[in-house]
């Protein structure tokens, strides 16, 4: 009898770690329904835990109901990743997603962009609808060092110069690109693209070179610190679809490489976007909406990507697919590979059926 309670109190205190870990088990092909928050995978996507668990004054809760919108990892420290929201302000992990604590400072809201001081981890800028926040001191404290008059026009991009970590560039839903040459405490406009700037990317081979993708308008990029800008609209036009953006992001196996997720699919570039080719997936073009995307930084033959209900993965650049469902019914608005260990992917999902 002792052995059974003795049983009884093991299997108990396992449960218990699971749940507390953020890590829900599961059996068949049975998924959490409506899960959003985050996932984490230690084997390439083949399998998926749960990394919602949230720290807090009172004790511990989740994130599980929260909609992700991106995750940014510190340059420094791949253990460092903050999580923006669609509500519910922002979020931070020091343990690699094992836990999560609220920027409490920042409050709730639509976060859009979060940029982390390439020389120093401590110093943090987030979105929050019309204005720019700071921290110093590891998300302690945030105060706005930039305010729109147009409460309407939410700033939606930001970028740090990898060089000159007072050079900060940020972008708004006007089409408006920002410049501070002081750390966020004076700004220009520096130029007006007429489309919601979806996101800034500084090469960081050459800081000179940003790609400014709108929402419906093309990629700007400019290879002279933002003194002019360029519209790569025009290698694009042989991809219908291509200028409804979804995401773009470096490919680091190669300078000027890039990876274009759109209506049409995705495009890659090998020369800066001065022209394009498709990548090879199961359904025609147009046909599916990606929802989210992600290049293994250290093989770039290795192209994750989600859409409403399935995981997609490739080793060799798009020749051969394998499809898996998600890991819950929530979408995965959001994925990312570890810079460090590329075995390990994270993703962010929302549950579109509360929007």
């Amino acid at each position: 009898m002792k052995k059974n309670l003795n049983f009884l109190a093991v299997a108990a205190l396992l449960v218990s770690v699971f749940w507390l870990g953020g890590c829900m088990l599961q059996f068949g092909n049975e998924k959490p329904a409506g899960v959003a928050g985050i996932f984490k995978s230690y084997d390439k996507g083949t399998n998926w835990l749960q990394k919602n668990l949230f720290l807090h004054s009172g004790g511990t809760g989740s994130i599980a109901g929260i909609n992700i919108m991106s995750l940014t990892f510190d340059p420094q420290d791949n253990k460092a990743i903050y999580a923006a929201t669609d509500a519910n302000g922002l979020f931070y992990s020091y343990d690699s997603g094992e836990s999560w604590m609220k920027a409490g400072p920042v409050g709730n809201g639509r976060i859009e962009a979060v940029a982390i001081d390439p020389k120093d981890k401590c110093t943090i800028f987030a979105t929050f609808a019309n204005t720019i926040l700071k921290s110093t001191d590891c998300s302690r404290s945030w105060k706005e060092v930039y305010i729109d008059t147009r409460a309407d026009k939410a700033v939606t991009a930001l970028a740090i110069d990898p060089y000159n970590n007072s050079l900060i560039y940020a972008g708004n839903t006007a089409g408006d690109i920002l410049l501070s040459a002081d750390g966020g405490g004076n700004w220009q406009v520096n130029k007006r693209l007429g489309d919601r700037v979806m996101k800034l990317m500084i090469a960081s081979n050459d800081n000179r070179v940003i790609y400014a993708p709108t929402k419906g308008q093309g990629i700007f990029k400019t290879t002279d610190a933002a003194a002019n800008w360029t519209n790569l609209s025009d290698s694009l036009k042989n991809f219908a679809g291509a200028l409804e953006y979804k995401n773009l992001m470096f490919d680091f196996s190669q300078p000027n490489a890039l990876l274009l997720v759109s209506k049409y699919g995705l495009i890659r570039t090998k020369d800066g976007g001065a022209s394009w080719e498709a990548v090879k997936l199961i359904t025609p073009p147009s046909s599916v909406d990606i929802f989210s995307a992600a290049l293994n930084p250290k093989n770039s033959a290795e192209i994750y990507y989600a859409t409403a209900t399935t995981f997609y993965k490739t080793t060799d650049g798009g020749g051969n697919w394998i499809t898996t469902r998600l890991p819950s019914t929530a979408v995965a608005t959001y994925l990312a590979v570890d810079p460090v260990d590329s075995n390990v992917l994270y993703m962010g999902l929302t549950n579109i059926a509360k929007k």
